[in-house]
């Protein structure tokens, strides 16, 4: 090999060696430059967050506005309920001809309907279990369960009635059961021995109740 081929040669060395660590640094800067699988840019996810937070943002103001649209569909829904049975009460006729053990299932069916025009047709509106002075009780209708459990007449006719043209007393067992806190709090589950005391004023009168015997009580209490 003659000199001019040598000096080429080791030039050319020399040239690949001086170009190996800059296309090293090229390397490493592009490889710094370009974000990992999966990593988000800087700017990119600072971007995103405010658009997340928004997307959140309106999800609960849809589920609030459809919470209250619900409520209030609901509210209107009872209000029309309410309105229908007030005007059915109010229309409420004691049929003609009860025994005086058939009023008294019917009181009860009354009470356990939330009638209250009714419970004032078959007995003196002082013996009223509800003070509303409206024909239908909404509490009484949605949260308490009336039932009548035995309901009989019993022989004796009734103390103190005796202008009356016919009176009576019937022996009742009924359960009372309430919820929510509506509903008469001074009553228990089970009611035994209570004595319902009617009378007909007159021939062409219904039975009626005049008063009540608790039998809840150890001595009975009368109204």
């Amino acid at each position: 090999m003659d000199k001019d081929t040598e000096k080429l040669t080791e030039v050319s060395e020399a040239e690949e060696a001086s170009e190996a660590p800059a296309a090293e640094e090229a390397e490493a800067s592009a490889a710094a430059d370009t974000p990992e699988a999966g990593a988000e840019p800087e700017g990119l996810t600072e971007a995103v967050r405010p658009a997340k937070k928004h997307h959140i943002f309106r999800a609960v103001l849809w589920t609030v506005t459809l919470i209250m649209l619900a409520a209030a569909c609901t509210a209107a829904y009872a209000s029309h309920l309410i309105k229908e049975r007030e005007q059915e009460c109010e229309q409420t006729v004691l049929p003609k001809d009860l025994t005086a053990e058939g009023t008294v299932r019917k009181y009860f069916e009354y009470w356990n309907a939330g009638n209250n025009k009714g419970m004032s047709l078959a007995a003196l509106s002082d013996l009223n279990t509800t003070q509303d002075e409206g024909a239908f009780v909404a509490g009484l209708y949605w949260f308490c369960n009336i039932s009548l459990d035995r309901c009989e007449l019993l022989p004796e006719k009734a103390e103190g009635f005796e202008g009356c043209y016919e009176s009576a007393i019937v022996s009742v067992d009924f359960t009372y059961e309430r919820s929510l806190g509506f509903g008469d709090e001074t009553l228990p589950e089970k009611n035994t021995g209570w004595e319902f005391y009617l009378a007909r004023l007159t021939e062409d009168d219904p039975y009626r109740i005049y008063a009540v015997k608790n039998g809840n009580l150890p001595n009975g209490d009368e109204s």
